[in-house]
C-alpha cells in the first residue's frame, strides 16, 4: 500500500513540476479541431514562362484573391478574404504546383503552405478540365490564431479559366506560449 501512495505522490509532484515549468498541466494538452471550408478564387496576376526542354512545359507563377466559406462544424475563417501565391512547373498543363495561401478576417489571420499536382484532361467540346489536389501545414497565424499549427488536404478545379474552387479539410490547434 506505501508504494502505491508514493507513485501516486510522485505523479501528483510531477504534474505540478510541469505545470510551473512549461504553463501546463498534463490535462490541459492542446485539442485539434477539425475544420473545412471551400474557397472559390479569381486569378487576378498570372505570368507564364516558356522553358524551352517539352513541348508546352511552362513555369506558372499567379496571385489569386476570393472568399472562405467554413462547411465544418466549426466556423474557421467563415467567410474570410483569401490571397493565394501559386507557382506551378507543367508540361501540357499537368504536373506540380506549391505555394502560400493567406486568410484574412477582423484581425485574424492565417497562413499555410501547401504543395501538390495539377491534372488537365480535354472534353468532348474541346476545352480543358484543370483540377488539383494536395497537402497543406500551417506556418503562421496572427490574432485569435497566434501559433497555429495544423494540416490537411485540398482538392479543386477551375470553373473558368480564371476562376476555381478548392474544398479543404484538417485541422489545427493553437500552441501556448510562456
Amino acid at each position: 500500500m506505501q508504494k502505491v501512495t508514493t507513485l501516486k505522490s510522485a505523479g501528483f509532484l510531477i504534474s505540478i513540476a510541469l505545470f510551473f515549468i512549461f504553463g501546463v498541466s498534463p490535462s490541459s494538452a492542446q485539442e485539434k479541431i477539425k475544420i473545412a471550408g471551400k474557397m472559390s478564387n479569381t486569378v487576378t496576376e498570372d505570368y507564364k514562362i516558356k522553358v524551352g526542354d517539352a513541348e508546352d512545359h511552362t513555369f506558372d507563377i499567379n496571385k489569386s484573391e476570393g472568399t472562405n466559406i467554413s462547411s465544418g462544424e466549426n466556423s474557421f475563417m467563415d467567410s474570410a478574404v483569401v490571397v493565394n501565391h501559386n507557382f506551378s512547373d507543367l508540361i501540357k498543363g499537368n504536373g506540380t504546383h506549391e505555394g502560400y495561401v493567406i486568410l484574412s478576417k477582423e484581425g485574424d489571420t492565417v497562413i499555410a503552405k501547401w504543395k501538390g499536382k495539377v491534372t488537365t484532361t480535354i472534353s468532348s467540346d474541346n476545352t480543358p478540365i484543370i483540377t488539383f489536389e494536395g497537402t497543406y501545414t500551417y506556418t503562421k497565424g496572427k490574432g485569435h490564431f497566434e501559433n497555429i499549427q495544423g494540416n490537411g488536404t485540398y482538392k479543386g478545379k477551375y470553373t473558368s479559366e480564371k476562376t476555381y474552387t478548392a474544398d479543404w479539410e484538417g485541422e489545427y490547434f493553437t500552441k501556448a506560449t510562456k
